[in-house]
């Protein structure tokens, strides 16, 4: 009998472990219009949002421009493997740059923000971080 029990919780256990390994993270990267961390007003006198050209990557993606208006997620990151997020200048060159492990979270959810001062902002997305808004 316990040997049965054994074997059937062995057999249940698999698939939740192969999909444990298999989980995806995500990085929510916060509008500039939103973001409270950039130290200057986001809108210009015009009504445009000011941006300054920057950009994002996650490890060897696609550049993406800096959200202004709306967040951008970046999504199905392997949450078992390091990556590397980086901020662009407008010409591409790379500003700075955060490697980080899902696991040294308590979520695969993760939100960014950045300022040229302090840097990139890493952090698990929750209430506590309203300007990421990705969900």
């Amino acid at each position: 009998m316990k040997t049965g029990l054994i074997v059937i919780t062995l057999v249940l256990l698999v698939p939740i472990s192969g999909t444990a390994q298999q989980s995806k993270g995500s990085v929510c990267v916060a509008a500039r219009i939103d973001d409270p961390f950039f130290k200057e007003p986001a809108t210009l006198p015009n009504g445009d949002v000011n941006s300054h050209g920057l950009k994002v990557r996650v490890d060897k993606r696609p550049v993406e421009e800096w959200p202004q208006r709306k967040s951008l997620k970046i999504d199905g990151l392997d949450a078992s493997e390091r990556h590397v997020l980086v901020v662009l200048d407008s010409s591409g060159k790379p500003i700075q740059s955060v490697r980080f492990k899902f696991s040294d979270y308590k979520s695969i959810d993760l939100c960014m923000s950045y300022d040229g001062y302090q840097g990139i902002g890493l952090e698990e997305a929750t209430r506590r971080t309203p300007w990421c808004k990705c969900r």
